[in-house]
């Protein structure tokens, strides 16, 4: 059996589980990032150990080991104002450089759409188009004489 298209060639990509992400959060960045990028089709998931964050520096032969081609690490800190610093560095493993780091200060109840945002951040820097995981949609719902405003996520959150 031969796959072809877009399933025979995900691009492996791994995704280390931000540093303090538990702790600070009640979103989980790591794993919404992951899951948009599964979505996409494009990406396959790649077993990430913990212990890397932005500011560690990778061992090349390790991640290359692990048949990643691209890696991501972050941490999340809560800041003395409540909010959330959420940062993030994507590296390509194969030539061994960094292809993006961000910081972002965001309100906790909007960590999901800073995830989303990085998830489309990766997705451009790594397929060359823009991402669309940080799209929200709005619609109305009628309930008897109520009616009400739904907005989600992309992922129907």
């Amino acid at each position: 059996m031969t796959i072809e298209g877009v399933g025979g060639t995900r691009l492996p990509v791994a995704i280390v589980d931000f540093r303090d992400d538990a702790k600070a959060s009640a979103q989980p960045i790591a794993a919404i990032v992951r899951a948009d990028l599964e979505r996409s089709g494009l990406f396959r998931s790649v077993d990430a150990p913990p212990g890397l964050n932005e500011t560690s520096s990778p061992v090349w032969a390790d991640w290359k080991g692990r048949q990643a081609d691209a890696l991501v690490a972050g941490s999340v800190t809560r800041l003395a104002d409540g909010r959330l610093d959420i940062r993030f560095k994507l590296w390509d493993v194969a030539k061994g450089s960094e292809l993006v780091g961000q910081a972002q200060a965001v309100h906790p109840d909007d960590a999901r759409l800073a995830a989303h945002r990085i998830a489309d951040t990766i997705y451009e820097k790594l397929i060359g188009d823009k991402g669309v995981f940080a799209t929200r949609m709005a619609y109305v719902t009628k309930a008897g004489p109520r009616y009400s405003l739904v907005v989600a996520d992309a992922d129907g959150e």
